[in-house]
């Protein structure tokens, strides 16, 4: 019977699908349909901290970089759950008006962190989807003039903004900016040391998106909130916290299938019943990690 609290190193342990009790049929499906799509760079399946199963496309391998899109917006806000651990910030529904100045304004100053997390922060949300940020030298800048078109708390809209502005609240918390808290508080204890985390031209970190790293890596991450926080002996994220994101709360719009889908603290939740709860990062184009607390 293999340990049931393996956690891997800078190498991973590998097991067969039937000593962990799953179908190998069923892995084989899962691999088939994920390789249909001719984007797919590599897909990593984990149980119990070991990889079952993975494969890559051709030209790439398990050191391959992937860019995570909005799959890194769920690691930024890992940092937020760690800072109200620490007392740095003293709750999800305080205003973010008391970290960041330029919300201390009469249209933005009810608007909390919980909602900026929720993306239900009521800012305005134009045709482009603030996607215009992107192309701007100064993302926070740009995020920061973004005014409000619905009441706080009210509507669920998926805004590039209210990520953007993690990293603000970070700043003022902490005194270090969100890409030095990422390295020292998550990446450092899962032994992950081969990234690239993305700025714009002002070096404001691109909280909304854009880590480079491995497939493999990213697995790790899943792994450390499947673990309710913990790795090894550390507790990085607090449980309180993991739980407090891995619950159905907002019932976000379906696009791209019919399931019904929730939203909460910066995580989709692609399935919730019986059978299985699962939790996901998402990123543009396709890029996930998903994650059964249970299974």
């Amino acid at each position: 019977v293999f340990a049931e609290k393996y956690f891997p190193d800078e190498r991973w342990e590998t097991a067969e699908s039937d000593q962990v009790g799953l179908d190998q049929e069923k892995v084989d499906k899962l691999f088939r349909m994920t390789f249909e799509d001719e984007a797919t760079m590599g897909a990593v399946l984990i149980k119990d901290g070991y990889i079952i199963q993975e494969q890559y496309a051709e030209g790439f391998n398990e050191n391959s970089f992937g860019t995570s899109w909005s799959t890194a917006k769920s690691f930024y806000a890992a940092l937020v759950g760690i800072s109200l651990d620490r007392g740095e910030i003293e709750s999800l529904d305080e205003p973010v008006a008391n970290y960041v100045d330029s919300y201390k304004t009469p249209e933005k100053q009810k608007i909390t962190i919980r909602q900026i997390l929720n993306m239900t922060s009521g800012l305005e949300f134009p045709d482009h989807e603030h996607e215009m940020m992107f192309l701007e030298a100064d993302h926070l800048k740009y995020a920061e003039k973004v005014g409000v078109e619905n009441m706080p708390g009210e509507v669920f809209q998926y805004n590039n903004v209210n990520s953007m502005l993690i990293g603000d609240i970070l700043f003022q918390a902490t005194g270090k900016k969100a890409d030095l808290l990422f390295i020292e508080r998550i990446l450092k204890p899962l032994q992950i040391d081969d990234y690239k985390l993305w700025k714009d031209e002002k070096g404001n970190v691109m909280t909304y998106c854009c880590v480079d790293m491995s497939a493999r890596d990213y697995s790790k991450l899943g792994l450390l909130f499947a673990r309710d926080g913990k790795w090894n002996d550390e507790q990085i994220i607090s449980k309180e916290f993991v739980d407090e994101s891995f619950q159905v709360v907002w019932e976000t719009p379906s696009r791209f299938t019919d399931y019904k889908r929730y939203y909460s603290l910066h995580w989709w939740v692609s399935k919730y019943d019986e059978e299985s709860k699962i939790f996901n990062t998402s990123g543009k184009f396709g890029q996930y990690t998903f994650v059964d607390r249970e299974n």
